[in-house]
C-alpha cells in the first residue's frame, strides 16, 4: 500500500501544485506588469517560472481586479523564492474583487503537459472567498517508464472562510477550524506509477464529490459530503492486484455519503447517516444520536474541541449491513484457507454466533434475539441492523471509562432484524 499511495500522491501532488500556484506561488520571469489604472487592478501577461521540482509553469495572462496589494506585492505572492511566513503575512492581507487566471499550464521536468483552465475567485477579502472555480484539468506524461494522466472536470467552491485559520497559522495550539459553505467536484480521473510494480499505473477516478455545509455564526446547523463513483484499479500484477484477485474483484467501486446536524439550544447532535457502499460487495451504515454537545465542538480550539466531545452523550446508536456480494466472496476466501467448503465454514460461524453473542451482551435479556437475527442474516445474508438505545438518560463518556461492560450494557436496549 506505501508503494501505490507514493505513486497516486505523485500525481495528486502535480495537480495540487497547479492549484497552488495558481493561487499564490508562482515567479515571474521577464514578465510585464502593471497597475491598469487606479481602482487598485494588476495585471501580469507572459508569465513563466520553475516549480521545486524543477518543472516549468507558464500563465498567459492573471488579473488581480481591485486589488489591495501593490504590484510588488502580488509578484511576492506568486514568487515560490518567497519565504513561507512572508507569503502568509501576504494570503492573510490580501483582498480583491477578482482574481483570473485563464490557462496555466506545467511542464514536469521529467516530460509531459498538464494545463488547468478557467481558474477564477470573487470577493477575495483576508482569508474569506466568496467564489473560486476552476473549469477543468487536463494532461499527462510519464514517470518511470508508466503512464501519468491527470483529467477533472469543474471545480467550484463558495463561502470559503480560513481567516482564522489564517491568522493561528505558526502560533501554539491548535488552529482553529476553517469554514466551507460549499464544494463540488466533478469527473475525477487519475492514472498513476504503482511504485511497486515497475512501469505499471494505479487508476483512480471518481465521478463526483460534493460537501455542503451551514452555519449559525460560527456553529454547524447541518452538514452533508457525498462521494459517487469512486474507482480504484490496481497496477496489473501488484500485490494489491493479487489481493483483490483472491477476493473475487478486479477493481474496487465504491460511493459514500455523510449528513449530520446539530441543535445548538439543545445541545444535540445527530448523524443522520454514514454510509459506504460497494459494487457487487454491499453497504454498511451508521446513524446516532449524541446529547451534550458544547458549541465548542465547532468553535473551540484542539483542547475545546477534545473537552466537547468528552461532556458528550450518546442516546442511540444503529449500524445497517447490507450484502451484495461480499459476504459470499470472503466465505469462500476464507474456506479456501482452511481448507473447508463455504457451507461448512458457514455453518460453523452460525454456531459461533449463537455461543458468543450471548457472552459478549452480558447475558442481557435481549441477547438471544440478537444472536437469532445474527444466525439468520448469516444462514440467508441479506441485511442486518443492530440498534441500541439508551434505556434512561444518554451515556457519558464517563459510563465507558469506568471498565465495566456489564454496568454500560445495563443501560441500553439493544435489538436486530435481519433480512428486512
Amino acid at each position: 500500500m506505501r508503494g501505490r499511495s507514493k505513486g497516486l500522491a505523485a500525481a495528486s501532488g502535480s495537480l495540487a501544485a497547479i492549484i497552488v500556484a495558481a493561487s499564490f506561488f508562482l515567479t515571474p520571469h521577464q514578465a510585464r506588469a502593471w497597475p491598469a489604472g487606479e481602482t487598485g487592478d494588476v495585471a501580469i501577461d507572459d508569465f513563466s517560472t520553475t516549480d521545486k521540482d524543477g518543472g516549468k509553469i507558464v500563465i498567459k495572462h492573471i488579473e488581480f481586479t481591485n486589488t489591495n496589494l501593490e504590484k510588488e506585492e502580488v509578484q511576492k505572492l506568486l514568487t515560490p523564492a518567497t519565504p513561507k511566513d512572508e507569503a502568509l503575512e501576504l494570503v492573510k492581507k490580501l483582498k480583491a474583487d477578482k482574481i483570473s487566471m485563464p490557462s496555466i499550464e506545467l511542464s514536469p521536468k521529467a516530460g509531459g503537459l498538464v494545463r488547468l483552465t478557467g481558474f477564477e475567485a470573487s470577493d477575495i477579502d483576508e482569508g474569506r472567498v466568496g467564489k473560486l472555480s476552476i473549469a477543468g484539468i487536463d494532461g499527462g506524461g510519464e514517470q518511470n517508464g508508466a503512464k501519468l494522466a491527470i483529467k477533472s472536470g469543474a471545480l467550484a467552491l463558495e463561502d470559503a472562510d480560513l481567516a482564522e485559520v489564517l491568522k493561528a497559522t505558526g502560533g501554539a495550539g491548535g488552529a482553529p477550524k476553517g469554514r466551507l459553505g460549499h464544494l463540488t467536484w466533478q469527473s475525477v480521473d487519475i492514472v498513476a506509477p504503482d511504485d511497486t510494480t515497475p512501469g505499471k499505473s494505479i487508476h483512480v477516478a471518481f465521478g463526483s464529490f460534493e460537501l455542503k455545509s451551514d452555519y449559525d455564526g460560527d456553529v454547524m446547523k447541518q452538514g452533508s459530503t457525498t462521494l459517487n463513483g469512486l474507482l480504484v484499479e490496481p497496477a496489473p500484477g501488484s500485490e494489491f492486484a493479487t489481493e483483490l484477485a483472491s477476493l473475487g474483484y478486479s477493481k474496487i467501486e465504491l460511493g459514500a455519503a455523510v449528513g449530520a446536524h446539530y441543535e445548538a439550544g439543545a445541545k444535540t447532535l445527530s448523524l443522520d447517516q454514514f454510509m459506504i457502499e460497494g459494487v457487487q460487495m454491499g453497504s454498511v451504515g451508521l446513524k446516532a444520536d449524541f446529547a451534550d454537545i458544547e458549541p465548542a465542538l465547532f468553535t473551540g480550539d484542539d483542547g475545546a474541541r477534545m473537552q466537547a466531545l468528552l461532556g458528550g452523550s450518546i442516546a442511540s446508536l444503529e449500524i445497517k449491513l447490507v450484502n451484495s456480494g461480499l459476504f459470499e466472496k470472503s466465505l469462500a476466501f476464507y474456506a479456501k484457507q482452511q481448507g473447508a467448503t463455504p457451507e461448512a465454514l458457514k455453518q460453523q460461524i452460525a454456531a459461533t454466533a449463537a455461543q458468543m453473542v450471548p457472552l459478549m451482551l452480558g447475558g442481557a435479556p435481549d441477547s438471544l434475539k440478537v444472536a437469532a437475527e445474527a444466525q439468520k442474516f448469516i444462514n440467508s445474508p441479506k441485511n442486518l441492523t443492530v440498534s441500541l438505545k439508551a434505556k434512561g438518560a444518554p451515556l457519558k463518556a464517563a459510563d465507558f471509562m469506568a471498565g465495566d461492560p456489564s454496568a454500560i450494557l445495563g443501560k441500553v436496549s439493544i435489538s436486530a432484524i435481519a433480512n428486512q
